[in-house]
């Protein structure tokens, strides 16, 4: 075959992708049975939702919303779904007894389900079948990485490195997925650190579920130089390890600070996303690394940097511009009491600041 065809099939030749990106990377899925599939997915995702609206509706996609498939060589007149595992999942969910009892789906909900659902054709299953995997690459990553069902960033991360590693170079994959070239190098960067992190026995069994603090956390200008990182926009091909051997114990340092060590007892220090820039500035500094390895307290660490300077320092500019602002249009009201005693409270605290930090006039 060298284009994609359109036909149906039954279920029972319909595998689910032991490749899915949505798959965890620890385990090895390419030994795995249809049934421990089934039941992964019906573990990691939310089957219920779209069994609830196939057995209100049916499944009568449209010619371009059928299952995207391969051949599957080792198992004559079968298909491997790459593209609809969800669907897929659900459909043997709702039309087998033994598929649900496989995957644990045993709740009364789904037995009502599959009884409404009695009408599907589990011999009719709409799919388009295509020459191979790779054929099926441009369309997997702009729909789940660009376009309107985004992959979780783990999965990004691993189908970009996939194509990397068939050769494809960072510049070749934005332009077949319609991303740009920032994006598809970060993505490939952070699963290359992943990568390296487990080959050095960090434990990660954190990160992949929350890959996206890891990378945005490789964005923050002082934790790459804590890493021994270059410059992003220096970075056009990637080494296999982009962490040098020495910066390898800091690797494992910051993966500790931003999920926590639970065999250490101790806990993460990141609390929310706007937290990675206080880390970025505290790493970047050696006295408050230091405070912050030691006591694992990143408010206190970050004073340590300077870091209340600086946003002392913003809302000294933020607040100068919004009294000009008041000033420009207190004028009009110049007469009004309440905007006048307004203005006084602000003089008051004005000449208060002045006198507490010494400040001459102009």
């Amino acid at each position: 075959m060298t284009e994609e065809a359109y036909t149906e099939a039954s279920l029972e030749r319909l595998r689910l992708d032991p490749e899915n990106p949505r798959l965890p990377r620890e385990q090895d899925w390419a030994s795995a049975s249809e049934d421990r599939l089934l039941k992964e997915f019906f573990r990691r995702y939310n089957l219920i939702e779209l069994a609830r609206s196939i057995a209100d509706k049916g499944f009568t996609p449209r010619h371009a919303e059928a299952l995207l498939v391969v051949d599957d060589p080792p198992h004559a007149d079968h298909y491997i779904v790459i593209e609809g595992n969800r669907r897929l999942a659900t459909l043997k969910l709702l039309t087998s007894v033994d598929s649900r009892r496989a995957a644990g789906a045993t709740g009364s909900e789904w037995d009502q389900l599959a009884r409404q659902a009695s009408h599907l054709d589990p011999d009719s299953v709409p799919v388009i079948v295509y020459p191979d995997r790779a054929a099926l690459n441009d369309y997997l990553g702009f729909r789940h990485i660009t376009g309107p069902t985004p992959w979780r960033p783990e999965a990004k991360a691993r189908f970009i490195a996939k194509l990397l590693g068939a050769g494809e170079s960072i510049g070749d994959v934005a332009r077949r997925i319609g991303s740009n070239h920032r994006t598809i190098r970060r993505y490939a960067e952070a699963h290359a650190i992943y990568t390296q992190a487990v080959e050095a026995d960090i434990p990660m069994g954190e990160v992949e579920a929350a890959f996206g603090v890891f990378y945005n956390a490789l964005d923050r200008e002082g934790i790459r130089d804590f890493l021994q990182l270059g410059r992003q926009a220096d970075i056009d091909t990637l080494p296999q390890s982009p962490v040098p051997p020495n910066a390898v114990e800091q690797l494992s340092d910051l993966i500790g600070l931003l999920y926590g060590d639970s065999s250490a007892g101790l806990d993460a220090v990141i609390g929310e996303s706007r937290d990675l820039r206080k880390l970025g500035e505290v790493l970047a500094n050696g006295r408050a690394r230091a405070n912050l390895l030691r006591d694992r307290d990143l408010d206190r660490a970050w004073r340590v940097s300077g870091g209340g300077r600086s946003d002392l320092l913003g809302l000294l500019d933020e607040l100068h511009l919004q009294l000009a602002q008041v000033n420009g249009q207190a004028r009009e009201y110049s007469a009004d009491d309440e905007v006048r005693d307004g203005v006084r409270r602000i003089h008051l605290l004005v000449a208060d600041m002045a006198d507490r930090y010494r400040v001459d006039g102009p």
